[in-house]
Parts: structure tokens; C-alpha cells; sequence
């Protein structure tokens, strides 16, 4: 895929210095033989010589008073200003915030934008604020402090602010920065105020238009003194992203099977070094097999590299949004000002997820050497990546049993709702400022999934990889109509019953809230020495979090609770072909009969074959929308659409014949247990209680004809945290039995005892002490400033207090002694079903887990989170009113890393001891170092149209001395801190003289790291830095997960026809810009210039049409 390349960025951005620098001395000379320049307006530090704030619309005044903004900040700090009411400069907020220096927006694995990062900060270490609340995450990340603010119009914004310092009244949490979101006010407009914006969206992919549509109301009464406003935005998205997956989950290349027979390694394993240590294939027959299975670690290293599961997708999204803003303001004289404010965000989220896959690739060597694989024709390059491969369908050797073209739908409703609510007094009296406020926030999010598949079958299959962009594509033999019903109507058994398919529901939600209670008192000294303000405050917040998950498990002896999800089954009977001994049984028997399952809910819905075949015939269709992946460069030869299912169809169709009434969220909440009563689900409940308080003093001081200003202050913070786990104890027994061969074997079960709710109270204290200076050589045009302080983010609610639930078993010592006396005796009674794994590692392997161990993971109270000290310097010029060029450098020194999974052997609970899975403290020593530049102007001084002409830019660069962090385990190179990108920038030139207005966005960010995660597949033992499955004895490799780096190119233009009306076209994504998560050629090389793909996403390019109307 085509990217912009390094050239071609280093140009831009130096062009865009260059023309900004020389701008800014132009217009400074300009200026100063022009009108003198105008005071601005101070706010809580203002720098000097400034007095007045600038309150305009349009962007050149947008500019200049999110300069001001910058200039007179109490420490380092970059904003960005709405061009007017209700039009901001992107359509979403974090889209805004990234146009600012050392901001990136992060994508999801699902090819969504999430939260963002600041200066190399992950999402959990930034705060995000509306009107002073804490925003909420309706991520269902059970506690999590990672905000996005998707959910959130920017049409009710009237300015941004990123903290990149810390001062004393600041509530902690933002390592990387805190974002401060605005929002107006009643009392901010002059007259009385009516606008309505109605436009249309049109996405590439999805190929239809959407409806968007604002409307603000504000009047004022009682002599201006009281005011009302009234924002609301709705609308509805349709917008679509396609995906090109290599691998099953985050597995990548995966070694199976020595394809080529060459006599190189693939790669040396990292994990045996006496299997690391042979030279020859043949070497490997004389190494041992018990304990660590150093034969078959030895025989994976001339194994070759396959993908684990290239597979197609196409994301459907529908978003319906709506934000509103309802706030009154009442400022009776100018001592008292009051406002009470509502913020709901409603937002209904569905998508269907049009998934195509064939077959999983498998193979593997066995101890004695010998290759099993189901794929054939495999052809592999030089670095011993295969590069294309056969499948055919069978029941030999290289042949695959259920060779299926599987058409799969995941239909997946979301809801969420954000509620903000506050009420605040200032009190102006004298000298003297006090600000109360109350705020009251609410955070809602479930989640509906549903899942089926057709399936084709298919007597082969062609795969091959596309070199130019590292993606695989597939095809079918021309014999096979896959646009035909009949091609995806099961097959009848010799019983009369079909093949089934498996119908999934699984439902979730989690709902969290806050009241915040903050008082902030101001004295003010006109004639103290260089003492100008003492503020000192308090702020209580308590937070609530409750999640409802699906899992079942025993409440009581005998009596289990069922899963909320249901895994039900789809087939039909044939009476004509069952025998008359097992007749047809239609409808709705249960899947698992056995007394004490979870799976009380799941069923086998048993249609008629006419009922099956109308099913399919009434949902069948042409996958939605354009061409796969259409737009994209460098596409190569990926399948241009295929056959997909309308999942609402399917599902009334299906309705009509089965019952479904069990697939909804009311048994999340209430549901039936083994004893035929119904039972409230346990959930997982926690709260966090933080109280502080904090001083601080503002000074100013002149210094060798020079002033410098600042603050200096410290925050004590106290937090309190209260859960409930629910701890469940089993015995954990082997029982002895007869195979169905009459070979003595044993059946290793838990048997449950007791549920107890165990109590976490958790007190911490934190002194976060901060200083800010600003030294300015030329008041209010010059200023150097420095900032350093101590910062804390919290940990995450499941760090803290673990999973809802967690099931311990006991082992008694009997029973082991017994078992492994058994395997002793009979080494091949143990069977894992894997054909590379001997018996003797099979047994080892159930004596290692046959020990007293707890299920789902211990929380840690005693985490103290992510500590670390920041500091910035600056350098900051503002040769006039429309100028800014800015340098700073940085550096955060973590004193405590972000919490790590662990696991300890000795964990006592209940009076015994258990190995359990927990959290402690991540390592310090890390240390991000980075500068930005930045800078902006309006091109006045330039002739004819192009004096209504401006720009700006921001380049960000970061580096963190790598210490602690991850190691990838193959190659022994260290991997940088996960999102951290070496550079981010942004260049913007605008156009406005008042009736047409445009402007011109680029953004570029570099790649990062994401994360390291093993499967089955990857056969990993337990590694630092890698999370997911392990194993014990037979290893292969594991990879890392970078992200590629993206270039964003927007536009937007309107002009105004009149007073009342103005028309805007806008667009997103000009540059047809995708994302792949992949891994550099420093890890792993696939030759040729073919890069290492795990999957591509890509939205395609997204049109706004509109007017606005201004009454």
C-alpha cells in the first residue's frame, strides 16, 4: 500500500517551517509599522502586557485567541478555538485534538478511532474533562481510565485546552497531559441567538448518504442577566471499514512443518538453548522429549513460516448519535454568578461484520520427525516464509476434512449514554473568588452480539500472498456457483440430521458514575511583593463502577447458575432419512443435559429442510456496498466483493421456527439456575473515593529588566477504594475410572464447597508537589517556561480488585500422589489430542496444573499506579496578535511503571496456600525524552486574497530510553514503550475574508508499538512482555504487533450567501489513508520488500454537504 513517503513528509514540514518563519518576521515588521497592537484579556496568569481576551468568530480570531490561551496558561499548555458557534474544525473532538502538537488518535483493533495519546502517554494516562467533570469511558473496560470522547459532538465545543504541566489545582491522572473541554455558556452570546446546521454524509464504501443535523438556541432574559441555552446535535453515520486479516487472532507466522526441506533454520528458538544449540535436522532425532521437549523445539526451527488464517471482512457501522447541551446561567450583578447544566450523550452503535474464511492452516513435526500439514503445493521464498499453498478436501494426510467457503455474520448492537450534570457559584468579593461546584457524572454501555455461518463446501482452495502490501487472498475452483442458495444448504448425515451450524448470542454491560464535590478559593495582592494570588481548595470524588459479565458458575452446592450467553445449534431433519429408532424431533431440545452445566440456556433448534433452505434463500445476498477495499493503492489482486447473509433477515426468518426469546440481557442480570429458580447475577462492583486538597501561590517578580512569573503549590491526595470479590473454593479431585476400552484412566473434576465475598479496603496517599515559571525577556512577546511536577495515574479497577469472580481449587495431597503414581504406570492414558505433543509431556502437563490454583485473576489493592515526574521547558514567541512559534523539550521519568501481570505460588486464601494470577508494580527507570515545535500565523501582510490567508504547523518527536521494557524473545531487541511513536506533526493553511472560508489539514503519524500477544498457535512459554496462552515443554515463536504510521489528509470550505446562510462541503481521508498492524523488517524479514502483515484496515474516504442557517 502506497504511504506517503519519508521525502516526501520531511519536505512538507520543512516547507511549512520555512514559510511560517518567514511569515512571522514579515507580519511582526508589518505590524509594527501598523496599527499598534490591542491588550488582551487576562485569565487566571496572564503574561505580561496582556489584559483583555479576545472574543470573536471567525478563523483568524479563532486563531488569535487560542493563542492567547496558550500565552497566559499557568503552565505549558496548546488550545484549539471553534471558528464560530457550533463549528469547529473537525467533526469529532479527538480528530481536533490531534491537529495539536504531541496529540495522536489511536485506532482499535477493529479499525475504529479510540482515545489518543500525548507525548508518547497511552489513553489511561490522560485525563479528559468537560466543563471541569471527569469524562467517562463506555469502552466496557471493566474500570479502565482510557477515555475516548467519540461520544461527544464537537458542535457544542467552544474551545480545547491540552495541559502539558501540572499545576496544584489540576485533579491528577494526566502523565501525558490532560484535555480540558469547553463548552459555551447561556451568557456568551450578545443578542438572542438561533442557528441550524442540516448536512449529509457520504462514505466511499458504504456508497449512500446520512443525515447530520445541529441546532443552538440562546436568549437572555431579566436584562441580560439570566440566560438559557439549548445545543443539540443528532446524527446518523453509515460508514463502512474493510479488513484483510493473516492471522488467527495476533498469532502471525507461525512455523508448520519444514515445507521445503532446506538444510538452513528458519530461526533459532529462544526459549531451549540445547535445541538452539544443533546445527542439522538430523541432530535433533538424539535430544530428549521429557520435561522440556527439547526434540520438538529443535525439530520447529527448520519448520517454515504460514499464516495462521487469512481471512476477508467488511464492517457495516451504523451510529446514531445524540449530544445535547442544556444550560442556564444567571449572573444577577457582578459579584454572584450561577448556572446549573445537562449534558446527555446518547449514542446507538450497530454493526455487521460480513466475515469470509476457508480453513486454518495447521502442521507440525513429530518426535519422530515426520511432517504433518494439511496444506499441499506450498511454496516457500528464500527467508522460508511461505508465499502461496493448495487445499484440498479429504481425509489423508495433507487434505482437509471440512474444507468450507464459511461466510460468517456478527451482527453487534452497542448502546451507550454519557450524563453530565453540574451546578456552580462564583462568589467575586474584594479580593476574595470562590468557586463551588457540584457534578454529577453517568457513563451506560451494553453490548449485544449475535453471530452465524454459511458454509460452502468446497472440493479445494488456492491461497497466495500479494506482495506489493503483504495481505493474502483466496479462490474457490471455478466449479463451485457460490452466488446459488443450493451452495450453502447443509449436507444430510446417514441419521437424517444436517450439519449444524452454531448460532452465538453474548451479552455485557457496565455502567460506571462520579460525583465530584470541588471548592477553589483565590485571594488576590495588589501590593504583597512578588505575591499576587494564594489559592487553596478541596475536591471530593466518588466513583462507582458495576459490570455485568455472562460467565455461570456454582452458587451453591448443586445448584449452578447458567451462562447469560447462549451457544445454540441449527440443523435440520430429513423424516424420509431418519431411522426409525431416532425419528425427527423438531424445535427446541437442550444441548447439554448434564445437572450441573453452565449451559443451561444453550439449545438445538431442529427445522425442517424446507424451513433451513427458506432461512438461507430469504437472506442471501451481494455483500453491501463498493468493491472491496475500492480506492486503495497497491490493492493487487484481493477479491472485488462475495455472497454475504442480511443478519436481520436471517433472524425473523429463523424466528419464525425457532425459539430465540432466551437471546436478550435480561438473564445478565436475572437468570435460571440448575434448580429450576431464578438468581440475581453476582456483579463486579467497586468504588473509589478520592479526597484532596491543595495551595498554591501565583507570583511575579522583575529580574535584570526582565519579568518572571509563576506558580508553585502541592496537592494531597487520599483514595480510598472498596470491593467485593466473589471467591469460589472447590476440591479438586481425581477420580479413578474405565475407558471405553477398559484401560484404567482418570477424570480430574472441582467440586464446589463454598462462595465467599471477600472485602478489599484500600487507602493511598499521594503529595504531588508543582512549579511553573515563566521568564519573559520582552513582556508578552518573548517568554522561556519551565515546568516540573509529580504525577499519578491510577491503576485500572480490575488491577485493583481483580475479576468479579475466582474460582480456587484445592488439591488433596492423596490424589495427587495417586495420579502421578498412574501416569507413572500408564504414560499413554493422557491424550491432549495433539499429534506433536508425546505422552510423557502430557502427563507433566496434568501434574502441573493438578496443584491447589485459583482461576481468573486477584486483584492487587497495594498498587500504587503509574508514577512519574515531568518536567517541560519552552521557548515561546508572539511577535503579534495573529503569531506564535513555539520549541519545548520534555522529559517524564517514571518512578513506578504501569501494573504488570504476575503470577505467585504461595498466594494463602482461606487459610491455604494457591498459585493465583495477580498484578503488581511495573519497574521504574523509564524515561521519555522528546521537543516540539510549533507555530502559526495569518498571512496579512501578503497582497490581494492571499492577505486572507493563514497557516500553521506542529511537529512532535519522542524517544524513551527503551529501559524495562519488552524484549522480543526471537531476535533479543528491545521494543519501545507500547504507543509511543517517534514523531507526530500537522500542517494546516486556511483561507477566510469573511464570505468564503476553507482550510486545509495534513496529519502524520509515525508507526508504534502495540503489544506482543501469544495464542495456542504461538506456543510460547511464559515471557516478560508477552501476554495471552503459554505452555511448558514444546515451543515455536511469538511476534510483536507494531502499528503502521498514517497520513490524513482534510479539507473543508463554506461560504457564506448571506447573513443567515451559508453552504459547506467537507472531506475526511482525502489521501485514502488505511491502517495494518505489522511488524517491521528489524523483527522479521519476509524478502523481497513484502512487508510483515497481521491485517489491514480501511474506511475509504468520507463527504460532508450542508447549510447553515442563522436566524
Amino acid at each position: 500500500m502506497q504511504k506517503v513517503t519519508g521525502v516526501t513528509k520531511r519536505f512538507m514540514l520543512g516547507a511549512s517551517i520555512a514559510t511560517l518563519a518567514v511569515a512571522s518576521s514579515w507580519a511582526g515588521q508589518a505590524r509594527a509599522q501598523g496599527t499598534p497592537s490591542q491588550p488582551d484579556t487576562g485569565a487566571t496568569q496572564a503574561a505580561p502586557g496582556d489584559e483583555q481576551e479576545l472574543i470573536v468568530t471567525g478563523v483568524r480570531q479563532a486563531e488569535q485567541s487560542a493563542i492567547q490561551r496558550k500565552k497566559r496558561a499557568a503552565t505549558a499548555q496548546d488550545s484549539i478555538v471553534a471558528d464560530d458557534v457550533g463549528q469547529f474544525p473537525d467533526k469529532s473532538a479527538a480528530e481536533a485534538i490531534a491537529r495539536i502538537a504531541g496529540v495522536a488518535l489511536d485506532v482499535d483493533d477493529a479499525g475504529q478511532q479510540g482515545g489518543f495519546t500525548i507525548r508518547g502517554q497511552a489513553a489511561d494516562l490522560i485525563r479528559v474533562e468537560v466543563d471541569g467533570m471527569t469524562a467517562l469511558p463506555t469502552n466496557g473496560d471493566q474500570g479502565g481510565r482510557a477515555v475516548g470522547i467519540g461520544d461527544l459532538s464537537s458542535d457544542l465545543i467552544k474551545s480545547v485546552d491540552v495541559v502539558k504541566g501540572q499545576t496544584a489545582d489540576m485533579t491528577p491522572g494526566g502523565v501525558g497531559g490532560t484535555v480540558r473541554i469547553e463548552q459555551r455558556t447561556a451568557l456568551d452570546f450578545k443578542k438572542p441567538f438561533y442557528r441550524l446546521n442540516l448536512q449529509g454524509q457520504y462514505n466511499t464504501l458504504s456508497d449512500r448518504v446520512t443525515p447530520r443535523i445541529n441546532a443552538i438556541a440562546a436568549h437572555k432574559f431579566f436584562n441580560d442577566t439570566f440566560g438559557i441555552l439549548l445545543n443539540a446535535t443528532y446524527e446518523n453515520q453509515r460508514t463502512t471499514t474493510d479488513f484483510a486479516r493473516v492471522s488467527d487472532k495476533q498469532s502471525g507466522y507461525v512455523p508448520m512443518g519444514d515445507l521445503d526441506n532446506s538444510p538452513e533454520k528458519s530461526f533459532t528458538t529462544p526459549y531451549d538453548p540445547i535445541a538452539a544449540a544443533v546445527t542439522t535436522k538430523a541432530g535433533c532425532a538424539a535430544l530428549p522429549t521429557t520435561g522440556i521437549n527439547s526434540r520438538l523445539n529443535c525439530y520447529a526451527q527448520w519448520e517454515d513460516f504460514v499464516p495462521t488464517l487469512p481471512r476477508f471482512g467488511r464492517g457495516v457501522r451504523g451510529d446514531e448519535r445524540f449530544s445535547a447541551q442544556i444550560r442556564a446561567d444567571w449572573k444577577p450583578d457582578d459579584r454572584v454568578s450561577m448556572f446549573v447544566s445537562y449534558n446527555p450523550n446518547i449514542r446507538h452503535y450497530s454493526s455487521q461484520d460480513y466475515n469470509l474464511s476457508i480453513a486454518s492452516p495447521t502442521g507440525s513435526t513429530n518426535a519422530s520427525g515426520v511432517l504433518a500439514s494439511n496444506i499441499t503445493n506450498a511454496v516457500v521464498n528464500e527467508n522460508h516464509y511461505v508465499t502461496s499453498y493448495d487445499m484440498v478436501r479429504g481425509t489423508g494426510v495433507g487434505t482437509v476434512g471440512s474444507l468450507n467457503w464459511t461466510n460468517q455474520v456478527r451482527d453487534i448492537y452497542r448502546n451507550t449514554a454519557q450524563y453530565y450534570t453540574q451546578a456552580g457559584v462564583d462568589l467575586f468579593l474584594g479580593k476574595w473568588t470562590t468557586k463551588a461546584r457540584v457534578q454529577y457524572s453517568l457513563a451506560k454501555a451494553s453490548r449485544e452480539d449475535r453471530a452465524f455461518s454459511f458454509n460452502a463446501a468446497l472440493p479445494s482452495a488456492s491461497f497466495s500472498m500479494i506482495p506489493e502490501n503483504g495481505l493474502w487472498t483466496f479462490a474457490p475452483p471455478s466449479s463451485v456457483d457460490l452466488s446459488s442458495p443450493a451452495a450453502y444448504y447443509p449436507q444430510v448425515g446417514a441419521n437424517g440430521i444436517s450439519a449444524n451450524s452454531q448460532l452465538e448470542y453474548t451479552p455485557e454491560d457496565n455502567r460506571s458514575s462520579e460525583w465530584n464535590y470541588q471548592l477553589d478559593v483565590t485571594r488576590e495582592f495588589d501590593d504583597f511583593g512578588p505575591l499576587k494570588s494564594l489559592k487553596f481548595g478541596a475536591q471530593r470524588r466518588k466513583y462507582f463502577n458495576t459490570a455485568y459479565r455472562y460467565n455461570g458458575f456454582q452458587i451453591a452446592p448443586g445448584v449452578t447458575l447458567a451462562h447469560a450467553r447462549s451457544l445454540d445449534l441449527i440443523q435440520f431433519c430429513s423424516p424420509a432419512l431418519a431411522p426409525a429408532s431416532a425419528p425427527c424431533q423438531f424445535g427446541e431440545t437442550r444441548r447439554n443435559t448434564a445437572a450441573n452445566t453452565t449451559e443451561l440456556l444453550y439449545k438445538v433448534h431442529t427445522l425442517t429442510e424446507a424451513q433451513y433452505q427458506e432461512v438461507i434463500n430469504n437472506s442471501l445476498m451481494r455483500l453491501p456496498g463498493a468493491n472491496f477495499f475500492s480506492g486503495l493503492p497497491d490493492r493487487g489482486n484481493l477479491l472485488n466483493s462475495w455472497m454475504g447473509y442480511d443478519f436481520d433477515k436471517f433472524w425473523n426468518t429463523l424466528g419464525k421456527y425457532a425459539d430465540l426469546s432466551d437471546m436478550n440481557l435480561d438473564c445478565l442480570y436475572e437468570c435460571i439456575a440448575s434448580d429450576g429458580k431464578t438468581y440475581t447475577r453476582p456483579t463486579y462492583k467497586t468504588s473509589e473515593i478520592s479526597t484532596s486538597a491543595y495551595a498554591m501561590i501565583d507570583f511575579e517578580q522583575p529580574i535584570l529588566g526582565m519579568t518572571l512569573i509563576g506558580n508553585a503549590g502541592v496537592r494531597y491526595q487520599k483514595v480510598t477504594v472498596h470491593a467485593q470479590p466473589v471467591i469460589d473454593f472447590s476440591d479438586r479431585v481425581a477420580i479413578a475410572g474405565t475407558d471405553a476400552n477398559g484401560l484404567p484412566t482418570y477424570t480430574i473434576q472441582n467440586n464446589f464447597i463454598r462462595r465467599e465475598i471477600g472485602q478489599v479496603d484500600r487507602t493511598s496517599e499521594d503529595w504531588l508537589p508543582s512549579l511553573n515559571l515563566a521568564l519573559w525577556p520582552v513582556d508578552g512577546v518573548l517568554g522561556l517556561r519551565y515546568s516540573i511536577g509529580l504525577q499519578r495515574a491510577r491503576p485500572s479497577i480490575l488491577q485493583l480488585t481483580g475479576n468479579a469472580t475466582v474460582n480456587c481449587g484445592k488439591v488433596n495431597e492423596a490424589d495427587r500422589a495417586a495420579l502421578e503414581a498412574f501416569l507413572a504406570s500408564h504414560p499413554g492414558a493422557i491424550d491432549d489430542g495433539d499429534p506433536a505433543t508425546d505422552d510423557a509431556d502430557e502427563a507433566s502437563g496434568i501434574m502441573t496444573s493438578f496443584v491447589n490454583r485459583c482461576s481468573g485473576r486477584i486483584g492487587n489493592p497495594e498498587l500504587k499506579g503509574y508514577g512519574a515526574l515531568t518536567q517541560n521547558l519552552s521557548l515561546e514567541w508572539y511577535p503579534n496578535r495573529d503569531t506564535q512559534l513555539s520549541a519545548a523539550v520534555y522529559q517524564i521519568n517514571v518512578r513506578s511503571g504501569r501494573p504488570e501481570s504476575v503470577s505467585f505460588g504461595n498466594y494463602e486464601l482461606g487459610g491455604d496456600e494457591y498459585e493465583v494470577d495477580t498484578y503488581q508494580d511495573g519497574p521504574s527507570g523509564l524515561r521519555t525524552r522528546g521537543y516540539e515545535i510549533a507555530g502559526r500565523t495569518a498571512f496579512t501582510f501578503l497582497p490581494w486574497i492571499f492577505k486572507h490567508t493563514g497557516g500553521g504547523f506542529n511537529y512532535s518527536y519522542t524517544k524513551s530510553n527503551e529501559q524495562n521494557t519488552a524484549i522480543d524473545p526471537l531476535t533479543g531487541t528491545a521494543l519501545p514503550p507500547k504507543a509511543e511513536s517517534s514523531y507526530y506533526y500537522n500542517v494546516n493553511f486556511w483561507y477566510d475574508d469573511g464570505r468564503l472560508n476553507a482550510r486545509v489539514a495534513y496529519q502524520a503519524r509515525d508507526i508504534y508499538y502495540d503489544r506482543t500477544e501469544a495464542s495456542s498457535l504461538n506456543r510460547t512459554p511464559t515471557t516478560p512482555g508477552v501476554s495471552g496462552t503459554n505452555t511448558t515443554s514444546y515451543y515455536k515463536v511469538v511476534t510483536p504487533i507494531f502499528k503502521d504510521s498514517t497520513n490524513s489528509l482534510d479539507a473543508r470550505a463554506s461560504y457564506r450567501l448571506s447573513d443567515m446562510f451559508q453552504l459547506f462541503v467537507e472531506g475526511k481521508n482525502l489521501l485514502n489513508d488505511s491502517m495494518s498492524r505489522f511488524t517491521p523488517d528489524t523483527y522479521r524479514t519476509i524478502g523481497g520488500g513484502t512487508p510483515y502483515i497481521f491485517d489491514t484496515y480501511y474506511s475509504g474516504r468520507t463527504y460532508y454537504a450542508g447549510v447553515i442557517a442563522t436566524f
